[in-house]
């Protein structure tokens, strides 16, 4: 699904600026039905790398591919293919939904697309859709004409994932998509996740800083260090027998009760 060849993204290249290495040499491999995780900790490229896979920002050096094609911000075709297969819930649902948008309008707004809908790989019935992800995601049909702020973060965040899911995607991309919640709805969020991505059969990237959260959703991890790829396997693997030192000291940081 995915090839990311020796991509490097460094920020800051003007006379004032310090440049900033946010991503270096990173050489991966996302393969249809692979749950993977990337975890490292604030400022280690984790949502550069997502960035990049959603085609919202390009590499400085190498490439990504998509299905074999190389992914050109310049390219409407390209990009219009990856909309129709790739989406992806934020961290944050009260940055990432509009406030002056019904639901209804957020969730049906990648439907309305004229690139996407010539690709005809999106469902071409907005109402219809629309019922069945609200559904989807645990939320009554009601819900269509409220407004964002009328909901409670894990409804948001609910609302966030149904618009993920309403052009029928193949690849959900999830950037830290329960840190922005109160511990007491986030397993609700991580479980709901879990069997969208099973009942849907969808390829999942999902980007945190929580160990237990990588533990519980995936089953390939990537271990992301000041922009370098430091460890890299199974989740069996890589939690039981961790090969880096960085890898190590992550999982020591784990909180654990009392025996």
């Amino acid at each position: 699904m995915f090839e990311v060849d020796h991509v490097t993204r460094t920020f800051g290249r003007r006379k004032s600026e310090t440049a900033v290495q946010a991503l270096d040499d990173v050489t991966l491999d996302i393969k249809s039905g692979d749950r993977l995780g990337i975890v490292g900790e604030s400022g280690s490229g984790k949502t550069t790398l997502v960035r990049l896979l959603a085609g919202l920002d390009s590499p400085t050096a190498g490439e990504v591919r998509f299905q074999g094609a190389r992914l050109d911000r310049r390219d409407p075709h390209t990009l219009a293919r990856l909309r129709a297969s790739v989406q992806m819930v934020f961290q944050d649902p009260r940055s990432s939904l509009d406030p002056r948008m019904k639901v209804g309008q957020i969730v049906t707004e990648p439907l309305r697309s004229r690139r996407l809908r010539q690709t005809g790989a999106i469902p071409t019935d907005p109402k219809t859709r629309l019922a069945e992800v609200l559904d989807q995601v645990g939320l009554p049909a009601a819900a269509a004409a409220l407004y964002p702020h009328e909901f409670s973060g894990g409804q948001r965040q609910r609302i966030a994932i149904a618009r993920a899911l309403a052009p029928n995607p193949d690849i959900l991309l999830a950037d830290e998509p329960v840190s922005a919640l109160d511990v007491s709805v986030r397993a609700q969020v991580l479980n709901l996740i879990t069997d969208l991505v099973t009942t849907m059969h969808l390829t999942l990237v999902l980007v945190s800083h929580d160990l237990a959260v990588i533990r519980h959703l995936c089953d390939q991890v990537v271990v992301l260090q000041h922009g370098r790829i430091v460890e890299q396997g199974s989740a069996d693997a890589v939690y039981s027998h961790p090969q880096a030192a960085y890898t190590k000291s992550l999982l020591a940081a784990v909180p654990r009760l009392p025996d």
